[in-house]
């Protein structure tokens, strides 16, 4: 466990240096509002279209080594390119090269932990909390660096974090799969098949849509509101403040009231700092407010991850969580943050934050929808696999915000902390 959880607190501290400063970085470059929205909505297609390949390629061949750190190298690259671009069209390629990298990195290190922790899924959060701890204590650190050295300090630690992200991973024990896989065409259309897992896709797109368009110009917000960079960080670091217990907790949670209940309350603690962040102006009511954040994001976050791991058909946990990592985190981002920057640009980000806090009052009646009946099926963790589901052993890739301030996992990190 001591090298899942190296892995990924140098993961996350990547995310901690992109996901609060990002969109920031493009704004210093002269970029207007509607052009960042475009740039992050192009990113996070990419991940759309390269996270499921990743997927399909690593359910082929699960006991590779090579895969995660390959990845590492192309985002690696693509961050360094981010740096030197300039408001130029190669910062286009940069992001697009970063995109690729991250859409692999995180869904297949997610799929390797998930195997290890066998049977009981939901174990997952006890690691993916070191990456929210390390992101905590990152994004105020950078915010530190970037008042002192100006937007390119983000890159100080975002750049060597991947590489060496990637050489951690190498660790990582291979994935003890003995299911044959589809076919790499058809491994796509097996999972979105799967009606469980394509209703809930339905509403954590909503839902993942609003955070997006909450978080991707959230920076820019607080910074229109008067708050310097420091403060910046430290609301990012503290909205993931309560992650790290409530992924301890998970487990212990998911037994106590089922893991579709907990994805309901995650998708409501959101609306509501949705809805926060509409009425007040004031930073340090937001910074509070922000709090409240890392419970509900955790809560989405592993429970969606979880549930599509018990539900995933068999020979598809990578491919499954790699459609769950490009559809929903980046789809959305692709939505909350180009549609969001057009509407930003109309509305103002404040009556951008109105019409996406309506957009995840929606989702919270859609995930309900797609989730809340299988929880009545009264299905005991861990041994819960419904028709099709892939077997304890074999586990699956999670959701992480990526490229677009996630975002990330992207993410995506995906919150929307990750890429």
């Amino acid at each position: 466990m001591f090298r899942a959880a190296t892995a990924y607190v140098l993961l996350f501290a990547a995310v901690g240096a992109y996901s609060p400063f990002l969109q920031q970085y493009y704004q210093s470059l002269g970029i207007p509002l509607p052009e960042i929205g475009l740039l992050a909505a192009f990113t996070s297609a990419v991940v759309v279209g390269t996270a499921p390949a990743w997927g399909a390629i690593h359910d082929h061949i699960p006991a590779s080594r090579l895969l995660i750190p390959l990845a590492a190298v192309i985002a690696t690259a693509g961050a360094a390119g981010l740096a030197m671009a300039g408001a130029t069209p190669m910062i286009v390629l940069a992001a697009a090269v970063w995109a690729i990298g991250m859409a692999g990195m995180s869904p297949m290190m997610d799929v390797r932990v998930l195997s290890m922790v066998g049977a009981d899924r939901t174990r997952y959060g006890w690691i993916r909390a070191c990456g929210s701890a390390s992101f905590i204590v990152f994004a105020p650190v950078v915010g530190l660096l970037v008042d002192r050295g100006g937007m390119h300090a983000m890159f100080w630690i975002m750049v060597p974090a991947l590489a060496l992200a990637g050489a951690a991973a190498i660790a990582l024990p291979p994935r003890p799969d003995s299911v044959r896989a589809p076919s790499l065409r058809r491994a796509p259309g097996t999972v979105l098949r799967h009606r469980p897992i394509a209703i809930f896709l339905v509403g954590s797109l909503a839902a993942w849509t609003a955070i997006s368009a909450q978080t991707s110009f959230f920076s820019i917000y607080l910074r229109s509101l008067g708050a310097p960079s420091s403060v910046v960080g430290w609301t990012w670091a503290i909205a993931a403040m309560l992650e790290v217990p409530t992924m301890f907790l998970f487990p212990w949670l998911a037994r106590r009231f089922g893991v579709e209940r907990l994805i309901v309350a995650g998708a409501v603690i959101t609306f509501a700092r949705q809805v926060a962040n509409a009425v007040f102006t004031v930073p340090a009511l937001l910074l509070a407010c922000s709090l409240a954040e890392g419970a509900g994001y955790a809560l989405v976050l592993i429970g969606g991850i979880t549930f599509v791991s018990l539900r995933a058909p068999k020979g598809t946990a990578a491919t499954a969580q790699a459609i769950l990592s490009g559809v929903t985190a980046n789809l959305a981002a692709i939505l909350g943050s180009g549609v969001g920057g057009q509407l930003a640009g109309w509305l103002t980000i404040r009556g951008l934050y109105v019409v996406s806090a309506c957009l995840g009052a929606a989702a919270v009646a859609l995930i309900a929808i797609a989730v809340l009946p299988l929880a009545r099926d009264g299905v005991a963790l861990p041994a819960r696999a419904g028709a099709g589901a892939s077997p304890p052993a074999p586990a699956p890739a999670p959701a992480v915000l990526v490229p677009v301030a996630p975002a990330a996992d992207a993410p995506a990190e995906a919150k929307d902390r990750g890429a």
